[in-house]
């Protein structure tokens, strides 16, 4: 009975995976559709996008061409990120625009010890939008609210640190011209990750287990047929039963 219960779960978990990339791969695709549609129409200002966009989720991606002055180039720093298989920091910088509305700027990626360099001079600034980064749930680093560095871009928790009046959303800056450190940050690529391939092992796992598992039964009902030597092939006939008894009588 154990050994039943135990398949079964194995086999539903396999399962549970398989159509668990499934519904990965139908988001990412989902993603792939907005960051393309997003990114690639004429360019907003960040007030426009605020005014325009009916929730903080219509933000993500939006693409942004403004003018203002950087009021900090370098605010904090976001830690524990990537680039180009180097680790290191996104470097957090403070931009307000001609309209007054202040927005945190991603300037790039600069390893632990690098020193940014200080912003181009006032002047026209591009990039995408992108929603804030919140805790997961139990997942994740806390914000201790000290130090150089935050676990993650949280517009708020910068926001309360500094006693800032942001904008909900932070600008990834797009300055290819600049030299940096910081380096600037490539969008997401556009492509489905290996989400279908993953699914399909699991699938094969699934179905393997079951072929597996079925032939164990066989084979364990086999050995037991042998070991009690029933052999429903080799049954005496009855009628030949009753014939031996009535002579024997």
């Amino acid at each position: 009975m154990l050994s039943h219960l135990f398949a079964a779960s194995l086999i539903a978990g396999f399962l549970w995976a398989g159509f668990w990339q499934l519904d990965r791969l139908e988001q990412r695709r989902t993603e792939n559709a907005i960051i393309l549609d997003r990114s690639t129409a004429e360019p907003l200002t960040v007030g426009e996008a605020l005014r325009f966009a009916a929730s903080e989720d219509q933000l993500d991606y939006v693409r942004i061409a403004d003018r203002g002055e950087w009021l900090d180039g370098e605010v904090i720093r976001v830690a524990n990120r990537s680039l180009n298989g180097l680790g290191g920091d996104w470097v957090i910088g403070l931009f307000e625009t001609v309209e007054g509305q202040q927005v945190l700027v991603n300037r790039g990626f600069a390893t632990r010890d690098a020193v940014a360099l200080d912003p181009e001079p006032p002047g026209p600034i591009t990039g995408w939008l992108r929603s804030t980064r919140v805790k997961d749930g139990f997942f994740g680093a806390v914000d201790t609210g000290e130090g150089a560095r935050v676990p993650r871009l949280d517009v708020d928790l910068i926001e309360q640190r500094f006693g800032l009046d942001v904008a909900p959303a932070w600008l990834q800056l797009d300055d290819p011209a600049f030299v940096g450190p910081p380096e600037p940050i490539p969008l997401p690529a556009i492509d489905e990750r290996n989400h279908f391939s993953y699914a399909m092992q699991w699938f094969i796992s699934a179905t393997l287990s079951v072929v597996v598992y079925g032939l164990m039964l066989r084979k364990k009902a086999g050995d037991h047929a042998k070991r009690f030597d029933i052999d429903l092939d080799d049954r005496p006939d009855p009628d030949e039963i009753t014939s031996e008894v009535a002579r024997a009588g």
